[in-house]
């Protein structure tokens, strides 16, 4: 029996021991990918963005900013660090990510939505996965998701879900695409059919944002807030446009934490509140490819419009 036992933890451990290696080999080439998952991660993890201006938010951030504009009406180095199907505790992540690992920005630009400051689970967790011995990333990630505790010591166990998109990364060598600069992601879309979906499934009804869970993320923005104050950052809360008839389905709550973000600037010295939902884009079609995301030519315009005044804020503000 116990020549038995000690033969079946030899095999356990050298299972163990195998799949810590392909764990550890499988780490090593995403660390060193160019796709559109990891690049901007692995800049940020080896210390090469160091921008003065970054950016964080949802699909939102990474479709409206277009850090080419900024970069060019401000002079100043800019990063889109926007994740698709963020919230605000997400966006905690990048930022306290960024921080340990790049220096520290003088402006921080959040995208504001009510879909930001409701809590939500992480969305393309695979992106992170590469970074969990990153003791900054692990710790915020824990604070969303507890699966990642056991994930971090199962060799293999972060993986389980994700081998389709290990065979893309790894076997068919995915390079980034020319169309991302500095994680800004263009959509050339026309006007889709998402709205006139949504319309029907809601008739006369409003959209429900449970007042618990915007609570719960204003409390990852009051960390923001500390965070900007402690490196001496200006922090930019932009509530970016979003098409006319979309607000309708959002009340009473998106004019409720408009007021909100409107005090929270007024009570912090640097915090400002730029607000964009009444901008004339909200009104044409043609700016949008949803109600919710400009395409390339509402963001190009958009962004024209928010880097100039970006640009006059830093030009009263620099000594």
């Amino acid at each position: 029996m116990n020549r038995f036992l000690k033969r079946f933890f030899l095999v356990v451990l050298l299972f163990y021991g195998l799949l810590l290696l392909l764990q550890t080999y499988i780490d090593y080439r995403l660390r060193k990918s160019t796709s559109n998952t990891y690049y901007d991660w692995n800049l940020l993890m080896n210390g090469k963005m160091n921008a003065s201006i970054i950016i964080l938010g949802n699909s939102r951030a990474q479709a409206h900013f277009d850090t080419r504009l900024i970069e060019k009406n401000t002079g100043v180095s800019t990063y889109n660090l926007g994740t698709s199907g963020a919230s605000l505790a997400i966006d905690q992540i990048r930022m306290k990510t960024y921080l340990s690992h790049n220096n520290p920005p003088k402006i921080v630009i959040q995208n504001i939505d009510l879909y930001a400051l409701t809590d939500k689970p992480i969305a393309e967790k695979n992106q992170y996965l590469p970074y969990f011995d990153d003791p900054v990333l692990f710790d915020e990630l824990q604070k969303i998701d507890r699966n990642v505790v056991l994930e971090k010591y199962i060799p293999m166990g972060k993986y389980r879900n994700y081998v389709c998109n290990l065979y893309e990364e790894l076997i068919c060598a995915k390079n980034k695409t020319n169309s991302i600069y500095k994680g800004y992601h263009p959509h050339p879309n026309a006007w889709n059919n998402d709205f006139l979906k949504m319309k029907k499934e809601m008739g006369s009804k409003k959209q429900v944002f449970p007042k618990n869970k915007i609570d719960h993320q204003l409390r990852f923005l009051q960390e923001d807030i500390r965070t900007c104050k402690e490196i001496d950052a200006t922090l930019i809360l932009v509530w970016c446009p979003q098409y006319f008839e979309l607000n309708y389905y959002q009340q009473p709550t998106l004019q409720m934490m408009k007021n909100k973000m409107r005090q929270i600037a007024l009570e912090n010295k640097h915090v400002l509140f730029w607000d964009y939902t009444e901008n004339r884009l909200n009104f044409e079609k043609k700016y949008f490819y949803n109600s919710f995301h400009m395409n390339t030519t509402g963001a190009t315009i958009f962004s024209q419009e928010f880097s100039n005044s970006l640009h006059n804020f830093l030009e009263k503000t620099t000594p």
